[in-house]
């Protein structure tokens, strides 16, 4: 049974547009999970946790609310590559590359995170990475899908998309500074 659209009064098949961009978020999604998982991988092999638990419990003495400016690059810096790989005429080997990359990092952090912090690694490694994944991610696919679609007949991002996606970047950096750091204090006074 096939989907029906209606489309200027007259119901029509599913577009080519929107196969478009389901396969280019299926190759973004590949390319995100085959780097998460090598990160994971790598990361569980390599045994540098013990450290992450050393540099958060002596950092938990000190102000762990990182600088508004550098917090601002670490939550832009993903998204802002994806648009400006996007004007490149090899767009469709790059976005990928990106993705794949930070889903490599991405993972990596976070596996060093809950490995090195023992039985409650889980939870501070959502602490940690909790608005990053929940919030950039999903703006990342956004973007990527849009950036892609882009090099085709489909415009890509419209200003309500990049309106949401600056609000939701921006909740992130404010939960970044905010929040995070004073609920990662009090969890790692409790853990230690």
């Amino acid at each position: 049974m096939k989907k029906r659209f209606v489309q200027k009064g007259r119901r029509t098949a599913p577009g080519r547009q929107e196969r478009q961009r389901d396969v280019i978020l299926c190759i973004l999604m590949v390319a995100f999970l085959s780097g998460a998982v090598l990160g994971g991988v790598l990361e569980s092999k390599s045994g540098t946790e013990a450290y992450i638990l050393r540099f958060l419990q002596e950092n938990t003495k000190a102000s762990m609310t990182p600088a508004f400016w550098r917090e601002a690059w670490i939550v832009l810096r993903w998204p802002v590559g994806v648009l400006l790989l996007a004007v490149l005429p090899c767009a469709i080997l790059t976005i990928p590359g990106l993705f794949f990359l930070r889903g490599f990092l991405l993972a990596y952090g976070i596996t060093a995170v809950s490995l090195g912090t023992g039985t409650a690694g889980v939870a501070c490694a959502a602490l940690v990475f909790g608005p990053a994944c929940l919030l950039t991610v999903p703006v990342l696919f956004v973007l990527g899908v849009s950036g892609l679609l882009r090099k085709g007949e489909y415009r890509g991002l419209t200003v309500e998309q990049g309106g949401l996606c600056l609000g939701v970047l921006a909740l992130c950096i404010l939960l970044d500074q905010a929040v995070v750091p004073s609920a990662l204090t009090q969890f790692l006074s409790l853990v230690s």
